[in-house]
């Protein structure tokens, strides 16, 4: 398989990359070490606290968000004597099946 000169994209465990990188030394491989030992700097540097906290951030809107709509259908969906299960709270709601299982407590208490 040739790549003729394409980049691709690979992903590594710390413990993978200790490897691949001793793995290089030991074959002389010195410009493959340094490109492995560039890559491994650029990700330890891209973790900063402004992104962790931007993601956190990001999550906890997503999450309140599918929680409101959750509960905007279950409350329209008992107005309307509707079967509440996760799957119409999911479906009503417009929020992935997965999403609404992790509310599955919270569904089938206000199911009744």
């Amino acid at each position: 398989m040739q790549l003729k000169g394409r980049a691709i994209r690979i992903t590594l465990t710390p413990k993978e990359l200790k490897i691949l990188q001793e793995l290089c030394k030991e074959q002389g491989q010195a410009e493959l070490y340094k490109k492995l030992h560039i890559e491994e700097e650029k990700a330890n540097n891209s973790k900063t606290v402004k992104k962790t906290k931007a993601t956190k951030k990001a999550t906890k809107t997503r999450q309140d968000t599918a929680k409101r709509k959750i509960e905007n259908s279950i409350n329209m969906m008992r107005l309307l004597n509707a079967k509440i299960t996760v799957y119409s709270v999911a479906k009503d709601a417009k929020v992935s099946y997965n999403t609404a299982s992790k509310y599955k407590d919270y569904i089938l208490q206000n199911a009744q």
